[in-house]
């Protein structure tokens, strides 16, 4: 995988393929720098805006392990009747000129997850049309950190807390982040929940609204931002974030 890690023409070969197969949908949201931006959707999702989940990986392209892991964790799962009744809508790949070059920003040099209310870039503009409308009951961000030690969860929710249930289902794979911080706020035991003053701290402390954000707000109960160590071993952060993606939907199929 690591020669590989940031080969995005193998991931949207390997999407085709998976989507050809289950009989999803796949449609092009915009083209950056010659790459497709995916959006992928089974027919629940297509039949119904109501329920179901939304998953998202490679907003920034150097957090590389997360497309991976959304891609396994689909081509492992995407037969499970589970998911065949609910909808079901995954943007393997944001942000295809990040990852191809391994970077944070996009082709035009911004930062994607400070954006997501900026309907002025075309690609979230885009964006924003496909998913207007929906509303799920999970929405699962995937991400990294390099300057993170251990895994760790941004929690939006307006429900009982599953965070620290989440994060205790994935670190015997790699301990979480005791220590970390998010922009300034001190985290419990690698998790952080918030629940009042969201978009004030949006546009007030981050300087514009990232992607789990946007979709607690406007399109999902719940919002859960995971983050594993860069620089750890690729295959372990892989590895985590398919713990973490298949234990949030255990615990929402509950």
């Amino acid at each position: 995988m690591t020669a590989n890690s940031h080969n995005y023409s193998e991931l949207e070969k390997r999407w085709n393929t998976l989507a050809q197969k289950m009989g999803w949908h796949i449609t092009t949201l915009y083209r950056e720098s010659d790459y497709p931006v995916l959006a992928i959707q089974n027919d629940a999702a297509q039949k119904s805006v109501s329920g179901g989940f939304y998953l998202s990986a490679g907003v920034h392209g150097d957090e590389c392990a997360p497309v991976w892991a959304l891609l396994n964790w689909a081509e492992t799962n995407g037969s499970s009747p589970t998911l065949d009744d609910r909808p079901l809508v995954i943007l393997p790949c944001l942000n295809p000129h990040g990852l191809i070059n391994n970077e944070r920003l996009d082709s035009q040099g911004i930062d994607l997850n400070r954006n997501f209310q900026n309907a002025d870039h075309p690609l979230i503009k885009t964006w924003q049309d496909f998913l207007r409308g929906r509303q799920f009951d999970l929405a699962l961000n995937l991400h990294e950190d390099y300057d993170s030690g251990g895994i760790y969860l941004y929690e939006l929710s307006r429900n009982k807390s599953l965070g620290d249930r989440l994060l205790a289902a994935c670190e015997e794979i790699i301990p979480r982040d005791i220590a970390a911080e998010i922009d300034g706020t001190e985290m419990v035991n690698g998790l952080l929940k918030r629940t009042d003053d969201i978009e004030r701290i949006a546009e007030e402390e981050l300087g514009g609204w990232p992607e789990s954000i946007w979709l607690h707000l406007k399109l999902s109960t719940d919002a859960f931002t995971f983050e594993t160590p860069s620089e750890m071993d690729l295959d372990r952060r892989i590895q985590a974030h398919l713990r973490f993606i298949e234990t949030a939907i255990q615990f929402q199929n509950a």
